[in-house]
């Protein structure tokens, strides 16, 4: 490769980081947002309460199926633009039709907005059959909630419940709907 050509791509590798980050730093930071990012970058364990129906189908104003679930993640990662992305798989066994794996995927924008994408795979061939995303905010169709480390030993966790809800009621430390 060429000195020129090789210039070329640092440039560009540069330039793009770059506007990654301006792109981010033109967004304003959710309180609900920081909170997530600050569990996340702590290690609490937590789940996402998502209620579909509360949420659009993307880049529609209609809104999503009447689905509910709670949902526990193994492994976040905090892009570089701030985004936190996070996924899950499960096998599901359908009565009517042939058993699927499903995929779950999230991510939470520095401005509290969610990204939630369901793919459903024939689970012996892995032809995609369906795939969904929606429009969610934290607090409006996702909701987190996690445990506050007790400092006992053994891992062992407090009864100190922290869950994101949009507005902190300071008196229990609970944030509220």
């Amino acid at each position: 490769m060429s000195d020129i050509s090789l210039t070329s791509v640092v440039v560009l590798v540069v330039l793009s980081i770059c506007s990654v980050h301006r792109a981010a730093a033109n967004e304003v930071e959710s309180p609900a947002y920081a909170a997530l990012n600050s569990a996340v970058l702590e290690g609490k364990e937590f789940r996402m309460l998502l209620d579909l129906s509360a949420c659009q189908v993307h880049g529609t104003s209609t809104a999503g199926p009447p689905i509910k679930g709670s949902m526990h993640f193994d492994g976040y990662m905090i892009r570089p633009d701030g985004t936190i992305a996070f996924a899950t798989t499960h096998f599901t066994a359908r009565p009517d039709k042939p058993a699927v794996r499903e995929s779950l995927s999230f991510r939470v924008h520095v401005n509290g907005k969610v990204e939630a994408r369901t793919m459903v795979l024939d689970a012996a061939t892995y032809a995609l059959l369906r795939d969904t995303a929606f429009d969610c905010e934290i607090g409006k169709g996702a909701i987190f909630h996690w445990r506050l480390f007790s400092g006992r030993p053994g891992g062992i966790y407090g009864n100190d419940a922290y869950s994101w809800r949009g507005k902190q009621d300071k008196t229990s430390g609970v944030l509220l709907r």
